[in-house]
């Protein structure tokens, strides 16, 4: 009977505790109200970061104390020209004018400061890209504290984050850096087969700016939670969802679905690949806050080579890389809130 007696305490001390601490959550320090957020992603690019940004600026619990338009590198200006844009206007502005857009379409024009970012990426290894988003990021870092951190969301090159990290590096101890980017890691997902991968063993965002890379992984202090590609790539969307759930979405789905090129519509899939940065800084337990149906592992940092690739030889500081994503949360809240915005413009 003693035994009895004394299971049931060790029985609900040990669910108790599991519930505050849910397994592959990162436990961030205690919050209070809403979450700080700031983004910076290269939104004249795919369409994914379009709908990461509706989607951050419509969660109530967020505090959008930024957002900074970023480069997409060379490859920008072919694909500027067939979007017809200006030739003139480098694709970090571009990025900014697609961000005033979105903050007109969910009523919040001029309600969040928008600045262009680097135009491209860094030349020289430890020599900041200055620019009014590099000091946006820095500006903004000042204000946050350890205790309520500002959330840096990256869903395209590190450019700005190396730049502002360089500027002062004092900030590292305010922010935390979610990234969408990066190759696979040896526990996760197996790259695809060498005749199907090609030769993209550095992915796209890495690509986009090695130098920052090597600044954020090999130089850095920062706190670094990666989300790599075989992640990201967790977060697809069938384009037949697009075309029955999204784009009768009144003003936002007719926005998104004019934002999807001709490329993407013979497809069927479609990877929101920039939509986890919502996930895990916001859509998170009340109570000690984690992203609790998302899993991660904490790792040595690799250290990033001249072409981008992982070197393990010699581990950095310890960082988060997620290895999945709970996208029925996802999906399901950005649906429901974009579903609800609707309701809301025909409300007017």
């Amino acid at each position: 009977m003693k035994r009895f007696v004394l299971f049931f305490p060790a029985l609900f001390a040990a669910l108790f505790l599991s519930a505050q601490a849910p397994q592959g959550t990162p436990m961030g320090p205690a919050q209070s109200g809403r979450v700080k957020v700031l983004i910076d992603n290269d939104l004249c690019g795919d369409g994914d970061g379009l709908f990461h940004l509706v989607h951050q600026l419509l969660c109530t619990s967020a505090d959008v104390r930024g957002i900074v338009g970023a480069h997409v590198g060379a490859r920008s200006q072919a694909w500027e020209q067939t979007a017809g844009e200006s030739a003139a206007r480098n694709n970090a502005e571009i990025s900014v004018s697609r961000a005033e857009e979105i903050l007109e379409l969910v009523g919040k024009a001029g309600s969040v400061t928008v600045r262009p970012g680097a135009p491209g990426p860094m030349t020289e290894e430890g020599v900041p890209v200055e620019s009014e988003g590099a000091r946006l990021i820095v500006e903004e870092a000042r204000k946050a504290s350890p205790e309520r951190p500002l959330y840096l969301l990256f869903g395209g090159p590190l450019t700005d984050i190396a730049s502002a990290w360089l500027m002062d590096p004092s900030i590292s101890k305010n922010v935390i850096l979610l990234w969408i980017g990066g190759q696979e890691y040896p526990f996760g997902h197996p790259f695809p087969p060498e005749h199907l991968r090609g030769n993209n063993l550095v992915e796209y965002n890495l690509r986009l700016d090695v130098k920052a890379a090597r600044t954020v992984f090999n130089d850095s202090d920062l706190v670094l939670w990666q989300i790599p590609r075989d992640v990201y790539r967790q977060a697809m969307y069938s384009m037949a969802e697009i075309e029955d759930k999204i784009i009768p979405m009144g003003r936002i789905g007719a926005y998104l679905g004019s934002k999807l090129g001709g490329f993407a519509r013979m497809a069927d899939t479609y990877v929101l690949g920039d939509s986890p940065l919502c996930l895990i800084s916001t859509l998170t337990t009340t109570f000690e806050p984690g992203a609790a149906g998302c899993f991660y592992e904490t790792t040595a940092a690799p250290r990033i080579t001249p072409e981008g690739l992982y070197d393990f030889s010699v581990p950095g500081r310890e960082i988060i890389v997620y290895k999945t994503i709970d996208t029925r949360l996802l999906f399901g809240d950005m649906e429901s809130r974009f579903r609800l915005q609707m309701r809301k413009d025909a409300a007017q």
